[in-house]
């Protein structure tokens, strides 16, 4: 008898043993559902919507949802676009001055993740995992955003494209017995002289300098003889070069070029390379008017990650 109320017990006992540990399963299974969906939809709203209002990135303190989609001519999100102008100015206010100082602002970002400010969103390449901007999370600027130290954390991605547009390129550019010119064509589409800026970007490659050619531009005209009056010098100037759409001079005081104004429909640039045997790629690359010059270093794809965890 003795024998059969142990053995009873002690299934009893296994028995309440199971029932909770398939109980703590069971939350933890409805905890990460519930996680996940978090994180999904906060990567939906992220890449497909303007946010609310549509212009928060340029009035902060009337934010109440963050969304980064480029807008369209209507006033209507393009999905699937990103505005890293928008991600960049979400990344300025998760600064901790800010983050810490405006709690209206951090409770609108973090109404996306349900209240919480364990996230992180970064934006890669999806073939290197290179991180092509700075990640996003609260108070990046004091402290690690802790997704390293977390035990369980949801990563959902979103295929983009940037607001980056790459016109045209012409590769390996080398000077061989005289200088070589190149002509190269790019194209404005109506209505982008009012919301495009167009830079000329030189890639050089090894070896390094001193033994780098010289690079001289003309922009919509021909060199004149002997290849002076250039836009654009390299040496000295620096690239990226900003071609001025209006024909106005160089507002740094260079006397030495003429420009002349873009223009609806095709363009072109003339590239002398001279002095030095290393070849060099130019690239002609538009981007969002008064946006940040390092974007032009973006490709026109990449991956939105967004990381959620407890």
């Amino acid at each position: 008898m003795f024998f059969a109320l142990t053995l009873t017990a002690l299934l009893v006992s296994c028995s309440g043993l199971a029932l909770e540990q398939v109980r703590r399963q069971m939350d933890d299974y409805l905890l990460r559902y519930s996680l996940e969906q978090t994180a999904i939809k906060a990567a939906d709203v992220l890449v497909r919507t303007n946010g609310t209002p549509a212009d928060w990135w340029t009035r902060p303190t009337y934010l109440e949802t963050v969304g980064l989609s480029q807008t369209g001519s209507d006033g209507a999100p393009i999905p699937n676009c990103l505005s890293v102008v928008k991600l960049e100015n979400l990344r300025q206010l998760c600064q901790a001055n800010t983050w810490e100082r405006q709690p209206n602002i951090s409770r609108a970002i973090m109404g996306l993740f349900d209240n919480s400010e364990k996230f992180e969103i970064l934006l890669i390449d999806e073939n290197t995992g290179e991180n092509l901007w700075p990640p996003v999370y609260p108070c990046w600027d004091i402290r690690p955003s802790g997704a390293d130290n977390s035990l369980e954390v949801i990563i959902v991605k979103r295929l983009i494209a940037t607001d980056v547009r790459k016109e045209n390129i012409i590769e390996n550019l080398v000077h061989l017995s005289k200088p070589p010119y190149y002509l190269v064509y790019f194209n404005v589409d109506p209505g982008e002289l009012n919301t495009r800026d167009w830079y000329v970007v030189l890639t050089r490659h090894l070896p390094p300098p001193p033994v780098q050619p010289e690079v001289r531009i003309w922009v919509n005209r021909n060199p004149p003889d002997g290849g002076g009056d250039w836009d654009f010098k390299s040496l000295p100037d620096v690239s990226p070069f900003r071609i001025r759409y209006d024909g106005i001079d160089y507002p740094d005081g260079s006397d030495y070029a003429f420009p002349v104004p873009l223009r609806e429909g095709q363009n072109f640039i003339w590239i002398r390379v001279s002095g030095k045997y290393a070849p060099v790629d130019v690239s002609i690359i538009s981007l969002p008017r008064k946006s940040p010059t390092k974007l032009v270093e973006l490709p026109p794809t990449a991956t939105l990650v967004v990381k959620l965890w407890r």
